[in-house]
């Protein structure tokens, strides 16, 4: 259906002349007011449904290749948001209609939802810009599951083998590894506005007063209420303390759940781990379940919506997976520590004392977990291994595997160096972050000792959605004997590369290599070594 009639049925109106644009047909629709769904997948040449009046919707859609938005509820678009459009050739309209009329009208008129949901399942939280690679190896050498390669002078990503850890988006030198987090400007669609920072990003300010101030003073970005993350943290640590008591396993310890990347690599690598894992949900689901509840029941008129100030694309991925299996989320936004830095320092330099409120509603248990350690010192006992970094896990786990771990009760790990305050998407080395969070731990010890604050009396409630499964990518076939024929044919076409890992073929290694040319996604003449030594 053309333009020019969508706009009829929906009363709306072309935001700046251009004929041409009005006479262009479309079948697909997306709805959205998180710019991070429309990047989620194939939105090419759909309408883009939306109430979200912010530049970044144009930048967004130019990205994603969608050559129509319409802006519902009558909102005011902006003089930069019109410039943005027509210097990109992407129409803009606006209707007085609210979404959910609109998405109604364009599917009774024969618009179906864009093909984004076809290929959900190869979706990341990471986006590859690719005008900004300029094919390094950097991302391909870093990745711990070997899920990047570099083909014709560009990345890519395999989907199904990245665990989402961030580390291509630390070591880019051309920023052209994006998170998928949504702008601040996500929350002017909600009535009530809760805010959940990560305990990391409070260790990113110096000479804190206070931890009130702090929460006050993210508050004030525009938030009605501060909840922290550590809340939840709390609740798990006195449940994975019970557990620790009372759980059978067989003589091995306990692994951490509140890591995303960390069970991804397990369902990947180390299947018979899987038994081993906490079932317990990540501490901010825990905190933004509670606190929605709380907040629909005292305002049951109000558009509720809770957002997440992230630290690591990690955290990310966990909210995308429930949304992918239509599980519920109680988190609406995940925002970028990065993004949210500045406006909570300018607040903290101009914060009064007399305006600061009491938000803090956690203890020391909670406020540890972001280094370390900091989890497990929570459960009493002395037998415990905590260890960040990915390689440095693997090497863990391979050596519990093989029963070469004895004595030991619990298991913590962090996907990033220096745990959650390493993480991607922050602004401080963990180094000094560390220092200024222990700032606000030994406060939290002074106030309250190292009691539990928050507690829960149900395991059920704590629990996660979906169980963990094996994830069989890095089987070469799902036939044994087929997958045994096929290793033995890697290992003579590695016999016959350089062995020197220059990374020159686009493979992280030569073992990398050689696994790819017996998937068939390259032959051995791509070895540009190897052919230069038969010449």
């Amino acid at each position: 259906m053309k333009l020019r009639e969508i706009l009829i049925q929906l009363k709306g109106r072309q935001l700046y002349p251009n004929e041409e644009l009005l006479e262009r047909e479309y079948k697909y629709a997306v709805a959205t007011d998180m710019m991070s769904n429309v990047m989620l997948g194939n939105v090419d040449d759909s309408i883009l449904i939306t109430s979200l009046v912010n530049p970044q919707v144009i930048r967004a859609s130019e990205m994603m290749n969608i050559s129509c938005i319409i802006i519902t509820g009558g909102k005011a678009v902006t003089d930069t948001m019109i410039e943005l459009a027509q210097n990109r050739n992407i129409a803009l309209a606006s209707t007085g209609m609210p979404t959910f009329t609109v998405c109604g009208k364009l599917h009774n008129l024969g618009l179906t939802e864009g093909p984004t949901n076809e290929v959900r399942e190869n979706i990341t939280s990471i986006l590859l810009i690719d005008e900004r690679c300029k094919g390094c190896v950097h991302c391909a050498r870093v990745c711990p599951t070997e899920a990047i390669r570099i083909r014709n002078w560009k990345a890519e990503v395999d989907p199904a083998r990245c665990i989402e850890c961030g580390m291509c988006v630390k070591i880019c030198p051309c920023h052209a590894m994006k998170p998928l987090v949504d702008p601040m400007e996500i929350t002017d669609g909600y009535d009530y506005r809760i805010a959940i920072p990560s305990s990391a990003f409070m260790g990113q300010f110096e000479n804190v007063k206070s931890r009130n101030h702090l929460l006050t003073a993210i508050k004030q970005v525009g938030f009605d209420e501060v909840y922290e993350e550590a809340i939840g943290a709390e609740i798990v640590s006195d449940a994975t303390r019970r557990k620790c008591l009372t759980a059978d396993r067989n003589g091995r310890p306990l692994i951490s759940s509140g890591c995303p990347s960390v069970l991804k690599l397990i369902q990947m690598k180390f299947p018979s781990l899987i038994d081993c894992v906490l079932e317990f949900k990540p501490p901010v689901e825990i905190v933004a379940e509670m606190v929605r509840k709380k907040a629909e029941k005292e305002y049951p008129d109000k558009k509720i919506g809770i957002f997440f100030i992230a630290p690591c694309t990690s955290k990310i991925s966990f909210v995308k997976a429930n949304e992918e299996d239509d599980e519920e989320s109680y988190v609406d936004g995940m925002i970028a520590i990065t993004d949210l830095y500045r406006p909570v320092l300018a607040n903290l330099k101009n914060l009064d004392d007399s305006d600061v409120e009491d938000l803090e509603k956690t203890g020391v248990t909670g406020l540890r977990w972001t280094s370390p350690g900091g989890e497990s010192l929570a459960i009493g006992t002395d037998r415990f291994l905590a260890v960040d970094g990915i390689p440095e896990i693997i090497e863990i786990f391979e050596q519990l595997e093989n029963d070469k771990l004895e004595n030991l009760d619990f298991i913590e790990a962090d996907a990033c160096v220096g745990g959650c305050l390493g993480g991607s998407l922050t602004v401080r080395d963990p180094y000094s972050a560390r220092a200024n969070m222990k700032r606000l731990v030994d406060e939290a010890k002074m106030k309250y000792g190292s009691k539990y604050l928050n507690t829960c009396d149900s395991e059920d409630d704590l629990r996660r959605h979906m169980d963990l499964k094996y994830n069989p990518v890095l089987q070469l076939d799902g036939d044994l004997k087929v997958a045994l024929k096929k290793m033995e044919e890697m290992g003579k076409v590695l016999r016959d590369l350089p062995g020197i890992d220059c990374g020159v073929c686009g493979a992280p290694t030569c073992r990398a290599f050689a696994e790819d040319v017996i998937r068939g996604t390259v032959t051995e003449k791509a070895c540009f070594i190897e052919r230069r030594r038969k010449k």
